[in-house]
């Protein structure tokens, strides 16, 4: 099998409680077996809940904007070209600080999937 490509442009948001999300890869369009990708615009003002996947890292890749990333150890500054990694199990939020901009990050998950109703 050979390597896939994906433009970003080509793929559309779909709306989630805190902004718009698009999947660039995953198992669902790719085959993914060990990851996927995920492009999130965090809308002005928004966060989404304190919540934990009990089996998968995460990474967040800011390109745009300022937030918080929020943890039970406490709040740290994020912005453009931060990376944070969550580990499994961690429980994590992550909230724009900006009331007139969204803030755009890259979404990584390993696996790709967590277990059911968690």
């Amino acid at each position: 099998m050979g390597s896939t490509v994906v433009k970003e442009n080509e793929k559309t948001f779909q709306p989630v409680e805190w902004g718009k999300t698009k999947n660039i890869f995953g198992p669902e369009n790719v085959g993914s077996k060990h990851l996927k990708i995920n492009i999130t615009e965090y809308a002005a003002g928004t966060a989404h809940n304190l919540h934990r996947h009990p089996d998968q890292e995460e990474v967040i890749y800011i390109l745009d904007g300022e937030g918080i990333t929020r943890t039970d150890a406490g709040d740290q500054k994020i912005g453009p070209k931060s990376f944070v990694f969550v580990p499994a199990g961690t429980n994590h939020a992550t909230l724009n600080v900006l009331k007139d901009k969204p803030m755009k990050a890259i979404i990584i998950k390993s696996p790709p999937t967590t277990r059911k109703g968690e």
